[in-house]
């Protein structure tokens, strides 16, 4: 087991949790979650301490699922609960450029953004996943944001 995430550390982890998909695989990214205004998060029965970690990124049909990482190794937590993120709960999705790609999901009352680099940090799966994975993300955003 070497110092960097490998895909097929996620598919197994994901094929465990009955999570491996066509879609889902071919959607990985790896995230950090930059701090707001509210270090909690809660999405649905999902409460996290979001400060600063890291996730494996994944869509379904009508959802997000965020995979926690270790801080310190980097590699899946398999202690945590994968975080589910339902796309009706969401009511505006914000992209903006710059040297990484920044997402921020807003539902309700809660507000997460992701960092997603635009190099593959060593990880081929993220670099072959990003451009797909990143127009994903924006036909999203155009389905929640235009939506009623």
């Amino acid at each position: 087991m070497g110092l960097i995430l490998t895909i097929d550390e996620i598919h197994e982890h994901m094929e465990g949790l009955g999570l491996l998909n066509e879609q889902t695989s071919k959607s990985l990214l790896y995230g950090q979650v930059m701090p707001t205004t509210g270090q909690w998060l809660f999405f649905g029965n999902y409460a996290l301490l979001a400060k600063g970690a890291y996730y494996v990124f994944a869509m379904e049909e009508e959802r997000i699922i965020l995979i926690p990482l270790g801080k310190m190794s980097g590699k899946i937590n398999k202690k945590v609960d994968p975080i589910f993120i339902p796309f009706d709960e969401l009511e505006e999705i914000k992209i903006k450029g710059g040297l990484m790609h920044s997402v921020t999901f807003l539902s309700q009352e809660n507000e997460l953004t992701l960092k997603f680099a635009k190099h593959g940090l060593g990880m081929k799966w993220h670099k072959e996943n990003l451009e797909r994975t990143m127009a994903d993300i924006h036909q999203l955003a155009d389905r929640v944001n235009n939506h009623g």
